[in-house]
């Protein structure tokens, strides 16, 4: 690794902020991705997508326990893709599913037949790999350490702000709707929306020309020949750290499906519409307040401020769990008959909408505490992407299992009670991960990858690295910075 600069030499080569080769610009545009397309899919999905049929409920499990099935297994693949094709035409083709996938929901809801949703189902699992790899992979590898878990939150918030304001939408269109099915023009506006921001990705640049803005850049970037991409991916199966978090990669989002097919079961449109709203709106503090806590440095050592983060996920989630328990208890809710069709303005409603935001808050708030630790393990970029798809992966075949389970139309009740065991188990395998791996910082220790200037002046001031050693470095970086300026300011 490179050293700091003596402190009575002038940093050169200070970039402005807002120009796409700035990481920070990058993440935001990946962002905004998010909000239009997987955020705008989960708006409808929680909104019971396909419309008030009888076999809407059937439809949604069907299709979205194929679409994750494939997820699974495309977002594996999309690691080593992303480190061949790099970040924009990944992220291009992740967005075309989501449009398609859009038009068979409006189509189910106006046919009743089932092939299309099945077959948007199969793409959209193809192409959301690549997209969720991607946003994982710029969360963990574009920011710096002390910022990773304040960036990955706002991209989460962009995700279900997209959600939120989708709910919002049709909350407006249907409150005084008579019909189950959601209206025509929510499916118009959002496959529009979805088909535009495609704009957002065509403005995402290689890693390789990033810089932050004190000139450096993340990493360097030799080249890979194709066996050496895959290597990297097969090496984290062997990796003892990435195994025993394969748990924790599992069960974060197992619970959605069980959410939305609950959703559509016991309470009315309307009433849906607003669960799907508040849903979202509840998970945008609740994600920046951990991203918060991750990157207090007042709160202690990057390894203290993840065991606080852990802990403040448990109490909110094991707490959630046992309310969630209480009250699918008083209901007994019977599958096999027609909901109660809940209406927000029914006594009733008060209780249930408060249970229903503290659970649907663990879907940001869970996958964002699991995704920080991964980040903590490395900074190379390349291997951020091979376990952004990994992650991707093993997450949606938790959430595949999962609508699998509901298409058999479980007793709520177990399928809570599942949902909460698999959740309790994480916590003491984060604790140990943590305890074991995390430390203040990486980028002593890997090859390749470079740190920020202010970085190296506090490990210089600290002893850690000589400052003698510093013109070497600041030669260089001059000579990078004067070359690579009109060109990052022009992008």
């Amino acid at each position: 690794m490179g050293t700091m600069p003596p402190e009575n030499e002038e940093i050169v080569g200070k970039l402005p902020w807002m120009r796409l080769a700035n990481p920070s610009v990058q993440i935001c545009l990946i962002s905004a991705c998010l909000f239009f397309n997987p955020g705008l899919y989960l708006a409808v999905t929680l909104l019971g997508a396909g419309g008030g049929r009888p076999s809407s409920t059937d439809m949604g499990n069907i299709s979205n326990g194929v679409l994750y099935g494939i997820f699974a297994f495309s977002a594996v693949g999309a690691g080593p893709l992303l480190n061949k094709i790099g970040p924009r035409w990944t992220l291009l083709f992740g967005i075309t599913g989501y449009p398609i996938y859009q038009g068979a929901m409006w189509y189910f809801d106006q046919s009743g037949l089932l092939w299309y949703p099945i077959f948007a189902g199969a793409y959209l699992g193809l192409s959301a790999g690549c997209l969720w790899t991607t946003a994982v992979f710029v969360a963990t590898a574009y920011p710096e350490e002390r910022d990773k878990g304040r960036w990955r939150s706002i991209q989460w918030s962009a995700n279900v702000g997209g959600s939120a304001i989708g709910a919002a939408v049709a909350l407006g269109i249907s409150w005084n709707s008579k019909s189950e099915g959601v209206p025509h023009s929510v499916y118009i506006v959002f496959i529009i929306l979805q088909c535009l921001s495609t704009g957002f990705a065509l403005l995402v640049r290689h890693p390789e020309i990033l810089r932050r803005c004190d000139g450096t850049a993340l990493a360097t970037f030799d080249y890979m020949s194709l066996p050496d991409v895959l290597k990297i991916t097969g090496g984290l199966l062997v990796d003892w750290r990435i195994l025993m978090l394969v748990p924790c990669m599992f069960a974060p989002e197992m619970f959605f499906p069980f959410q939305a097919s609950m959703n559509a079961y016991a309470f009315n449109l309307r009433t849906r519409v607003l669960n799907s709203m508040l849903n979202n709106l509840i998970q945008i503090p609740a994600a920046l307040f951990l991203g918060w806590i991750l990157d207090n440095e007042k709160l202690g050592s990057r390894k203290r401020r993840a065991f606080i983060g852990i802990t403040f996920d448990a109490v909110w989630i094991v707490s959630t769990y046992i309310a969630q328990t209480a009250w699918l208890a008083s209901w007994k809710f019977d599958r096999s008959v027609p909901g109660p069709m809940i209406d927000c303005t029914d006594p009733a409603y008060a209780g249930a909408i408060v249970i229903y935001m503290l659970y649907a808050a663990q879907y940001g708030i869970f996958q964002n505490m699991v995704i920080y630790v991964l980040g903590t393990l490395t900074n190379e970029p390349r291997k951020t992407a091979a376990i952004g798809g990994l992650f991707v992966g093993i997450l949606s075949a938790g959430t595949a299992v999962s609508f699998g389970v509901d298409a058999t139309a479980q007793p709520y009740e177990n399928e809570n009670a599942a949902y909460f065991a698999l959740s309790t188990i994480c916590w003491p395998i984060l604790y140990y991960v943590v305890w074991k791996c995390t430390t203040d910082t990486n980028y002593l220790s890997e090859e390749g990858v470079i740190a920020p200037v202010h970085v190296r002046k506090e490990l210089a001031l600290e002893g850690v690295i000589e400052i003698n050693e510093a013109a070497d470095f600041e030669a260089s970086r001059r000579e990078k910075t004067s070359s690579m300026t009109a060109g990052a300011e022009e992008a």
